[in-house]
């Protein structure tokens, strides 16, 4: 058997200790407060919210992969790590599950007022009339947009677990990859034409930026609500605080914002609106499964026999 040399790997923000302790059986392990040097010495590196920019990239001569802790990329310069020969992984569906409970009881909680009652209390007082009752998932029809690995999740639970009408509206889903249970419409209006409450989980991308920015908000049934477990930047933060205030919508809420991580946004001064600092992922369960999935992904990019990495290595060195 070829002897392998241990790779550096250098994690830039906080993963479970289960992965680490993967990734220190094979490789030599650098911790956040540790990989400060990290674009001298890393071959392997592992993120969360931290960006790695095409600068970094270049930098980092050593650096054969990038791995993220969870779905989407957005932070990490793809393009760039193409360009430069690094490979780039991720962990798609690792955390759905969790994202999917944390958007259903996102849900739960504007359908049944639960905020408005705790305030309300909070005040020695009790919600009133039409404030004070809410309605079933089962009696409102839900609409998802984007129906991938959390789509398809949240689907389940809302299908299943509490008998709602579902419809969905994603333009690559394949017809026979639809979930049981799941209504295909064929266009975004068509969608928030019929939806009570509105499901966001689609990945941030050029179709998806700005998608529900004024005009998709006003075309949305009154007194309806929206749940984004998806990106910043697919909403219109602004026009959605708007339509909030003037009642347009009933509720709103939101994992995810702009502004992260300094969440400064005009939603939080509205009433109706409930939020979560990017926490979808944020379970015992979620972070132990994508934290391993991606220590193994950037390990088994790593498992170069020795004599090739210092070929490699002394290659890298002579263009320098």
């Amino acid at each position: 058997m070829t002897e392998t040399c241990r790779p550096v790997v250098c994690v830039l923000d906080d993963i479970h200790p289960a992965a680490l302790a993967r990734i220190a059986e094979t490789a030599d392990l650098r911790l956040p407060a540790d990989s400060a040097n990290w674009r001298e010495v890393a071959e392997g590196v592992i993120v969360r919210g931290t960006p790695v920019t095409e600068a970094d990239l270049k930098a980092a001569r050593r650096l054969k992969v990038v791995g993220k802790h969870g779905t989407g990329i957005d932070n990490i310069d793809a393009a760039a790590a193409a360009r430069e020969g690094i490979q780039v992984r991720h962990t798609p569906g690792a955390n759905a599950p969790s994202v999917a409970d944390l958007a259903v009881g996102m849900a739960l909680s504007l359908i049944r007022n639960l905020h408005r009652h705790t305030e309300a209390l909070r005040a020695g007082t009790r919600l009133k009339g039409a404030a004070r009752s809410g309605f079933e998932l089962g009696e409102l029809t839900c609409g998802i947009v984007g129906v991938g690995a959390v789509g398809k999740l949240t689907a389940h639970r809302l299908v299943h677990g509490f008998g709602a009408r579902v419809v969905g509206y994603d333009p690559h889903l394949a017809a026979d990859q639809w979930p049981e249970g799941v209504t295909p419409v064929t266009s975004l209006d068509a969608l928030t034409d019929v939806a009570d409450i509105v499901f966001l989980h689609m990945p941030l991308t050029d179709e998806t930026r700005g998608m529900f920015g004024r005009a998709q908000l006003a075309r949305m049934k009154p007194g309806a609500y929206l749940v984004n477990c998806a990106r910043g930047f697919i909403v219109d933060e602004a026009a959605l605080a708007d339509a909030l205030a003037t009642g347009q919508l009933a509720g709103a809420a939101s994992d995810v914002f702009e502004s992260e991580p300094n969440y400064e946004s005009p939603l939080l001064a509205v009433e109706g609106f409930i939020a979560t600092p990017h926490a979808g992922a944020q379970t015992e369960a979620s972070l132990k499964r994508v934290g391993i999935a991606i220590a193994d992904k950037v390990l088994n990019c790593l498992t170069v026999p020795a004599e090739s990495r210092a070929a490699e290595e002394t290659a890298k060195e002579g263009t320098q």
